[in-house]
């Protein structure tokens, strides 16, 4: 199969050398294929006879590297970046064990990338291709640029795992690994895995620029940014009519990119994903998850989980990460005013509104969908009753500890009406009295939606097992399927990678037959941990 390779990157950035460096990945000795995302592939137009009939041809580029063949084809390269970790100025950093292979034609609609088909965004109509796990790059500081198994296990699911809960995301398209030794805390294995997205791009780039006073190369990408990603900046709309039309432009791309986070961050909350590492390097100026490091997803429900053992300070908890969000956002408006008029830089604030604008309406969209509810009006007065009740149920959530998936999914299927106890949402609960005054107050706002909107009770369950996972990504499944990849107890194969693949892929819908990927995690899962290591 011929592979239409580009390198859009390059292309983009070739008047401005310091945005990148060609390197030579570090191929994998005697890789071995562990498992291939069918849907990733399809975003290329390829498919799984592809690969299985042109094996070598595929393991070289995804293995090895090789995309340059002879004359043809262009060189990988790893970007530079900057960016601000744990809310400290990191300085220079890049893409230290990742390589842009490059770009291919995309197949990809907006559903394959996480998005609704209705979000205001331009995808492009090529692929970005990106290694990660390939060896050393000059941006490596003094790591080895390697990925081990475990840590490329997880990103692989990770990335796919969010696909199909329908939340904006790089994908994977494969995973390769080897006996190659890469030490660690102990010496393990070496992986790769493929990454795709229709742009690699994060706040952090811009942050470079910034930073380092690249101001040419810094309006260059934001002007690129806006035509490939968001043309609709580039149109008159009379907003900012007063400044000069590049500002105007800088400061709608920049409200444009603060709601896309926005909106990310709140999906991310509606199904209990913790990102774990939200450093301003490991945000996507396309609002899609990036970087699956020492990510999780909630279990029983605690709204200061921390879910990456490195995070000492608690800064990347599930209930802050609304808030490290619009820190961040802060952090690109900064950067952004390096090239924006003095009056312009007056109007940076209003970004900000929108990112808060951006993650409170669909947070409330999404949780009162989860709660079977419909937030009603236009205007505060009329949708207050709904964030009240929706703040008092985090609360009964908060102190009766629930398993955070298992109670929604049974809350979708729970009947309302007062003959029906809820005896299995009760029996989740620390406090049952503290759920029972929750249930009857809940009961009877419920009825009187159901009353007033003149909804039946297939509809009402339809909504909410919409949008009310089965199935995620738990830390003890991931584990499992890495501990048979690696042999830890027999013979190794991947076979539970790709039936963890196949679940994660419909999420929402009953899959019986994987009822026990959807239980509750065994006592000895409470004692996994993952880190920045991870």
């Amino acid at each position: 199969m011929h592979l239409s390779w580009g390198q859009r990157f390059v292309n983009d950035f070739g008047a401005f050398p310091v945005a990148y460096r060609k390197v030579r990945a570090e191929a994998l000795y005697e890789p071995q294929r562990l498992c291939l995302s069918e849907a990733a592939a399809a975003c290329l137009g390829i498919r799984a006879e592809d690969f299985d009939r042109d094996g070598q041809r595929f393991e070289a580029c995804f293995a090895q590297g090789q995309v340059n063949q002879g004359s043809e084809g262009p060189a990988p390269i790893a970007t530079v970046y900057a960016g601000h970790q744990f809310g400290v100025w990191a300085g220079q950093l890049g893409d230290g064990r990742a390589l842009l292979l490059g770009d291919l034609p995309s197949q990809a609609k907006a559903r394959d990338w996480g998005f609704d088909d209705a979000d205001a965004i331009e995808l492009g109509d090529r692929v970005e291709v990106q290694l990660k796990g390939s060896g050393q790059t000059p941006y490596s500081r003094m790591g080895d640029g390697r990925a081990v198994l475990r840590s490329s296990v997880r990103e692989f699911l990770g990335s796919e795992a969010m696909i199909g809960l329908g939340i904006p995301s790089t994908r994977a398209l494969c995973l390769y690994g080897s006996d190659d030794p890469v030490f660690r805390e102990t010496t393990e294995t070496a992986a790769i895995v493929t990454r795709l997205a229709p742009s690699f791009l994060r706040f952090g780039h811009v942050e470079f620029f910034a930073h380092f006073q690249h101001h040419e190369a810094l309006n260059h990408l934001l002007l690129m940014l806006a035509c490939r990603h968001y043309p609709q900046v580039l149109e008159s709309s009379g907003e900012y009519n007063n400044l000069p039309h590049d500002d105007q432009i800088k400061l709608k791309l920049l409200k444009s990119i603060a709601r896309r986070t926005g909106d990310l961050i709140a999906r991310w909350q509606a199904v209990g994903f913790c990102h774990g590492v939200m450093n301003t390097d490991n945000m996507s100026l396309l609002g899609l998850t990036i970087d699956y490091g020492p990510f999780g997803f909630l279990d029983q429900y605690d709204e200061a989980h921390v879910c990456n053992h490195s995070d000492h300070q608690g800064r990347y908890r599930y209930d802050n990460q609304a808030a490290v969000g619009a820190w961040n956002c802060r952090a690109l408006a900064l950067a952004f005013r390096s090239v924006l008029g003095e009056e312009a830089a007056l109007c940076l604030p209003e970004s900000l509104q929108a990112y808060r604008e951006a993650f409170e309406a669909r947070w409330l969209e999404r949780f009162a969908a989860k709660f079977g509810l419909l937030p009603t009006g236009d205007h505060d007065c009329q949708q207050a009753p709904i964030r009240e009740f929706l703040a008092q149920s985090m609360q009964m959530l908060q102190h009766c500890r629930p398993d955070f998936t298992l109670f929604f999914r049974k809350l979708s299927v729970q009947p309302i009406s007062p003959v029906h106890n809820p005896a299995e949402l009760r029996d989740m609960m620390l406090d049952p009295p503290a759920f029972d005054l929750w249930w009857d107050a809940y009961r009877e706002l419920a009825q009187e939606q159901i009353r007033k909107l003149g909804w039946d009770a297939a509809q009402r369950q339809a909504m909410m097992l919409a949008v009310n996972p089965k199935y995620i990504l738990r830390n003890h499944l991931a584990e499992l399927a890495i501990r048979r990849a690696r042999g830890d107890h027999g013979r190794a194969d991947a076979d539970e990678i790709a039936r963890l693949l196949k679940v994660l892929a419909k999420p929402y819908d009953e899959q019986p037959e994987y009822d026990s990927y959807a239980a509750e995690p065994p006592q000895w899962a409470r004692q996994l941990s993952v880190s920045c290591s991870s």
